[in-house]
């Protein structure tokens, strides 16, 4: 009895073993796919990201450059920056008379609330492009890493199946095989 026992055991353990390894290759496609899927979003974010700060940044140095030009460009401010070698913090303000002053004075604060304004529009830009790559991030890559949790999570139990079934197997051969013992002819006529 333990023959049939092992044999038929042996049978459709070796089945469910193939069957196993049928759905753990195609399990392990789809999760190497969509793992390349979530790397190649992860780097196309980044990528867009980079993009567009970069962006910020050119554009942000450009309207600082007009800006800059607008504001020398106010009546005899050229003048006054070429008496003095250009725009310095400590230029050689003895050489300019009191209206060149004033105007350099002037011509400083707009300077500096230039560069504040830029910076500051350049930051807010900024963290809008953050802000929007999250986004993107919680709705376009997060729903490809859960689907690669769960293809893992699914590999992971095929695999403790597939090892389950191969002992199986191997305890139902083992079955097969002591019990074959007992059908084996006797060829010595019962003399030993």
């Amino acid at each position: 009895m333990g023959f049939l026992l092992g044999a038929y055991g042996k049978l459709a353990a070796g089945s469910r073993y193939r069957s196993l390894q049928a759905r753990m290759m195609r399990i392990q496609s789809r999760l190497r796919r969509a793992s390349r899927d979530v790397a190649n979003m992860e780097k196309m974010i980044d990528r867009e990201t980079k993009r567009a700060q970069n962006a910020i940044t050119m554009q942000a140095a450009n309207a600082k450059q007009l800006a800059m030009n607008n504001l020398t460009a106010t009546a005899g401010m050229q003048e006054v920056l070429n008496k003095i070698g250009g725009y310095t913090q400590n230029g050689n303000l003895q050489e300019l008379s009191q209206q060149e002053r004033t105007l350099y004075a002037g011509y400083q604060q707009g300077v500096q609330s230039i560069q504040a304004m830029s910076e500051m529009s350049a930051a807010q830009m900024k963290q809008q492009v953050e802000d929007m790559a999250e986004q993107m991030r919680e709705q376009m890559l997060e729903p490809l890493k859960q689907e690669e949790d769960s293809l893992q999570l699914e590999k992971d139990s095929l695999e403790t199946q597939l090892e389950t079934a191969k002992l199986d197997y191997e305890a139902c051969k083992k079955m097969e095989q002591t019990d074959a013992q007992m059908f084996k002819p006797d060829y010595t006529g019962g003399q030993g």
